[in-house]
């Protein structure tokens, strides 16, 4: 039963990636959420070629690796685009925050290409190059969710205002993202657990392709929310004021 689930789930995420693919098109939010986008797409080429072409043949081996690359890169840029969206009415503070991420994720990389030379515990029948990228892609997932997590606690604590749109991109990529980077991670500590790990994967994946394909709209650009705090105004002012503070403090220090 959860291997036929498995299956429909494959075909199922792939036709709701281009249902919203094709959604962001037609309402002009891809030139918003460029890099939520970018990412779709590559995602959806990526689970046609798969259909195409066949499984175990070197053509399908290289396509998947190099797919996963452009992902893993996409995924960084998506990261310092949720960074610049939360912080959009703090630019200096969008703009640190922006940068800072990027040079802990450039340093990550670097770390994690030299680390895996050192990782000798190739599983028997993988591939080394198979199982060297699996290493720097769940270093380089890990330290993302991290980044993630970070965003979500940030807009959970400090009322900034936000469009509706910008709260369904940044809350539902948290959860596709980090339920993606911790089914890696499981699949490595328990390689028995595949198959149900890959399952819960594909239908977290399934729910945030239909949430954001029936939700983003270009009226939801219009509407604006706050989360942090809102059940305490009095809080809420003042981590307003003391998020202002910062910000002028950092754009005094940039014009240095």
């Amino acid at each position: 039963m959860l291997a036929r689930w498995l299956e429909a789930a494959f075909y199922l995420d792939l036709v709701c990636t281009w249902i919203l693919v094709f959604t962001l098109l037609r309402n002009g939010l891809f030139r918003v959420y460029r890099f939520l986008f970018a990412y779709l797409l590559v995602d959806g080429c990526h689970d046609l070629s798969a259909v195409v072409l066949p499984n175990g043949t070197q053509t399908y081996f290289l396509v998947y690796l190099f797919a996963q690359a452009v992902k893993i890169v996409l995924a960084v840029f998506v990261v310092l685009e949720l960074y610049q969206i939360a912080l959009a009415e703090h630019p200096a503070l969008a703009r640190f925050g922006r940068d800072m991420v990027s040079y802990i994720l450039g340093i990550a990389a670097i770390i994690a290409a030299l680390g895996i030379t050192f990782d000798a515990s190739v599983p028997a029948k993988q591939s080394l190059i198979l199982h060297r990228f699996n290493s720097f892609e769940r270093t380089m997932d890990l330290w993302m969710l991290l980044f993630l997590l970070i965003i979500a606690c940030f807009m959970a604590w400090f009322p900034i205002r936000l469009t509706r749109n910008s709260v369904l991109y940044i809350a539902g990529f948290v959860l596709y993202f980090s339920t993606r980077a911790t089914g890696l991670l499981l699949t490595n500590l328990a390689p028995r657990l595949m198959v149900r790990i890959d399952a819960a994967m594909l239908s977290v994946a399934i729910l945030c392709l239909i949430t954001w394909t029936l939700a983003l709209r270009q009226k939801g650009e219009e509407t604006t929310v706050v989360i942090g705090h809102r059940w305490d105004p009095e809080a809420m002012d003042r981590l307003a004021g003391q998020l202002t503070a910062i910000n002028s403090r950092l754009l005094r220090l940039s014009r240095r």
